[in-house]
């Protein structure tokens, strides 16, 4: 469709206002997690059946003071000699079918970690039948979890991981129908004692529907304006 140079300015005005008010909106939305940055260190049971706030640690994971993004502290997944112990820590939340998710964080090795070595981080959603709070994040799975892997996974597709280099990652995921609780998960692939990783900075957010609808209202004033000219 052909605008001319009036209609294409007032159509890039309006929407362009609409979506840096739906963009504000949006990255305004509240981090789900409690202590992201680990800078109070709060810890909570494994298995979490209650949903306490805090960091779930399992499999040596712990937090550290080492190695870290912002602040003080991180998370830190040891390698523990390698083995496919799977070091790591997640957060509960009650879901619904529908609802979408992004979990985000930085991701740090002070290894070199070989091509293929199948070394490397995941960040994972997870989605449960289990609702709150007496099978909080368990029961059945719902569908695949969704995940971003970081590092030397056999056959690549990850994010790069150098090493000394403090990387971004971020996976988003919809909860399936039956959707009744979901985890959010830091994992650690540990084929060998290069796999030590360390998180920081992490976010869980629900992208807010405001965007869309400060789009459409945008989209609906220009066209009235365009019926009037």
């Amino acid at each position: 469709m052909r605008f001319t140079r009036f209609h294409a300015v007032t159509l890039g005005s309006t929407l362009a206002s609409a979506l840096t008010c739906g963009l504000m909106s949006s990255s305004a939305s509240a981090n789900l997690l409690t202590d992201p940055g680990f800078e109070a260190q709060t810890a909570a049971p494994n298995p979490n059946p209650t949903g306490t706030p805090g960091w779930a640690n399992f499999g040596g994971a712990q937090f550290s003071q080492t190695y870290f993004h912002t602040g003080a502290w991180s998370l830190w997944t040891p390698d523990n000699g390698g083995g496919y112990n799977v070091p790591g820590s997640y957060q509960v939340f009650a879901a619904s079918p529908g609802q979408t998710f992004t979990f985000s964080g930085w991701v740090y090795t002070p290894n070199v970690l070989a091509v293929n070595s199948n070394d490397f981080a995941i960040l994972q959603l997870s989605f449960f039948s289990g609702s709150p709070p007496s099978n909080y994040a368990g029961g059945t799975q719902e569908g695949a979890a969704d995940g971003v892997n970081i590092g030397q996974p056999i056959g690549g597709g990850a994010v790069p991981l150098p090493q000394g280099v403090w990387t971004y990652a971020s996976v988003t995921g919809t909860a399936p129908a039956g959707t009744n609780s979901m985890g959010a998960y830091i994992l650690d692939i540990n084929a060998d004692a290069s796999a030590d990783f360390y998180f920081d900075d992490m976010s869980l957010n629900v992208p807010e529907p405001a965007s869309l609808s400060l789009l459409a209202v945008g989209s609906l004033a220009f066209l009235r304006r365009r019926r009037r000219a």
